[in-house]
């Protein structure tokens, strides 16, 4: 007869086979004292040995027809929830009814929350765990976890995660670029603060696998601003930074009016990010390229991760950043 739901609980030991351990157990085998884990698949030798060791019930669980063990199942599912092109993650052998996803590269982690959502809407039975998105990656990093949570799968729920899980996850490479900082200074500037500013964003590309990077400084004026800003575009920069001796509080500043002498559009001035909300976004179209100019907010001399690293990491991935994308970092953006 066909078993319409999945078994759990005790059952004599004798008729245990095919089940499954609900947890783990130690037994002895030659005298030696062994541990047997919880999803463990009892076979013959194994029931022959808790016979032997007088276990006389069990409890464990039996799959009906209709269901796909733990570990197959998730297996399945982080074959499909990953980009088919290039997704950048390797995927860990499932142990436990849980699959790990891992990066192969040093990027962001690209995916769409609501994708998310409606997949672990289908069924509680499967908990499918990931970093936030536009997250900072290491290679080798868990950047997911596909859990099941009983020991079989309905295979009607396991085809319809399949279904939409297509393409979900990828993990998109830092670039290498070409970065140029620009420092401005008045009479009040120290040589110190300057120094601290280009060690910091030093570290900072160097986290994302940029060693190489030009500092300039000029006085906080228009015309010197404009020079090294063309300089910087003579020299083929991808990304032009800007740290001001004092903060951009207008898009009539300083620092957005040399950007539009010399033809720059100005994207954004200012984003819902708490430190980083003085961040400004802009670039110099060229025929063969685009140029970002960041004026960077002042909580960019600091180590820890701000607004400005938010904006980083996206350029370092060539990645397209609207104001809509921007007005969406306000949902946990205070940090």
């Amino acid at each position: 007869s066909i078993r319409k739901q999945m078994f759990f609980g005790e059952v004599k030991t004798v008729s245990s086979l095919g089940g499954i351990l609900s947890s783990s157990i130690e037994i002895y085998k030659n005298k030696n004292k062994i541990k047997i884990s919880k999803g463990t698949v009892i076979n013959k030798n194994l029931l022959d040995l808790l016979l032997l060791n007088n276990v006389e019930s069990i409890k464990c669980a039996k799959l009906d027809d209709d269901e796909i063990d733990e570990n197959s199942a998730v297996h399945e599912i982080s074959k499909k929830i990953i980009t088919s092109k290039k997704s950048n993650i390797k995927i860990q052998e499932p142990k436990n009814g849980r699959c790990n996803l891992v990066s192969s590269v040093d990027g962001i982690i690209v995916f769409e929350p609501n994708q998310l959502f409606s997949i672990n809407s289908i069924t509680q039975d499967i908990g499918i765990a990931s970093l936030k998105p536009f997250s900072k990656v290491k290679k080798n990093q868990i950047i997911a976890s596909i859990k099941a949570i009983p020991f079989g799968i309905k295979k009607k729920h396991l085809q319809n995660i399949i279904n939409i899980s297509q393409n979900c996850f990828k993990i998109l490479p830092f670039q290498k670029k070409n970065i140029h900082l620009i420092q401005t200074t008045n009479k009040n500037t120290r040589e110190k603060i300057l120094e601290k500013t280009f060690e910091v964003t030093k570290e900072r590309l160097s986290s994302c696998g940029i060693d190489q990077i030009i500092q300039k400084k000029c006085s906080h004026e228009i015309k010197s601003i404009c020079l090294e800003l063309n300089e910087s575009i003579n020299e083929n920069a991808d990304i032009i930074l800007i740290f001001g001796t004092s903060a951009i509080c207008d898009i009539n500043d300083i620092i957005p009016q040399s950007i539009k002498e010399i033809k720059g559009k100005i994207l954004r001035l200012g984003m819902p990010v708490e430190p980083g909300n003085l961040i400004l976004l802009a670039d110099v179209k060229l025929s063969k390229k685009n140029i970002s100019i960041i004026g960077m907010p002042g909580c960019a001399k600091s180590r820890k991760e701000n607004g400005f690293d938010w904006i980083l990491w996206r350029k370092l991935c060539n990645l397209k950043i609207t104001s809509e994308d921007i007005n969406h970092m306000g949902s946990g953006g205070l940090l």
